[in-house]
């Protein structure tokens, strides 16, 4: 939660500051997200997913510009997808719906000087970069007996067990965006982007998946049947045994394309 009230005073601190500049826009558009960490091996088109986005941007001068943007997207991957020798003995997997809030720098490389200036432009191409930090809600999910479970409930790492295991992890989390594009704007007030940005992530739980198995008697005894079973599909591994890499924290890829829209500082067109 401070993490969180620390993005939002960023996001309200660095919109203040626009105020008053020339131009502003907005973006609406959708593309790919793609999830790396646990369950990942190689690239799999299986694993691509969709993603839409809107944002609101205001520029400091004609290269460097403020976007807070909201993108909702699903990841996805599975142990059985994986082209990592062994990793498909878990036969894990998951699901989940992403909804992320971003506070972004723009710097574009070929700026057009009268841009939000005169507003007498003429078709302009830019390379731009990007970087920022973003909030994000998730919550996994694992397929089982013909339904999607929601697994942090679960604890299929032992979080809610009496013992040395780790604190239930939470569903909002703090991630920082940084990537590349190109837009070309074709008229003075229209723009269509393409942009490619990687997210990592402060969570290992995106998939749910981090540490080690816990110790399965103990789910018999709290009756957790179905954390036991999503923990340990195959069976085929013991109290102790690695089921994640803690020391990678994961992370994911957005591929959006949009179409922007350009105001001035008054909302003309």
């Amino acid at each position: 939660m401070r993490n969180s009230l620390l993005l939002l005073s960023f996001l309200l601190l660095t919109t203040g500051l626009t105020f008053g500049q020339k131009g502003f826009s907005f973006s609406v558009g959708g593309g790919a997200s793609y999830y790396y960490g646990d369950l990942s091996g190689y690239y799999h088109n299986l694993n691509v997913n969709e993603a839409v986005y809107f944002s609101y941007g205001q520029y400091f001068t004609p290269s460097l510009s403020l976007r807070i943007g909201l993108t909702h997207a699903m990841l996805s991957a599975a142990d059985s997808l994986a082209s990592r020798p062994g990793i498909g003995r878990r036969d894990l997997h998951f699901r989940t719906r992403i909804t992320e809030l971003s506070g972004m720098l723009y710097y574009e490389l070929n700026p057009d000087k009268h841009f939000g200036l005169s507003w007498r432009n003429k078709a302009h191409f830019t390379p731009y970069v990007f970087g920022g930090v973003s909030v994000f809600a998730f919550n996994p999910q694992a397929y089982h007996q013909g339904e999607w479970v929601y697994l942090q409930p679960l604890g299929t790492e032992g979080q809610y067990l009496q013992g040395d295991y780790p604190e239930p992890y939470s569903l909002l989390q703090l991630a920082f965006p940084a990537g590349f594009g190109v837009s070309h704007r074709f008229t003075n007030n229209l723009a269509i982007s393409l942009d490619f940005g990687y997210r990592l992530s402060l969570t290992d739980y995106l998939d749910d998946v981090s540490t080690v198995y816990p110790d399965f008697t103990q789910f018999a005894e709290a009756q957790n049947d179905i954390a036991a079973q999503l923990s340990n599909p195959t069976g085929r591994f013991n109290p102790g045994d690695q089921r994640g890499s803690p020391g990678f924290k994961d992370s994911y890829l957005f591929v959006i394309g949009a179409l922007t829209f350009f105001l001035d500082r008054h909302g003309n067109m």
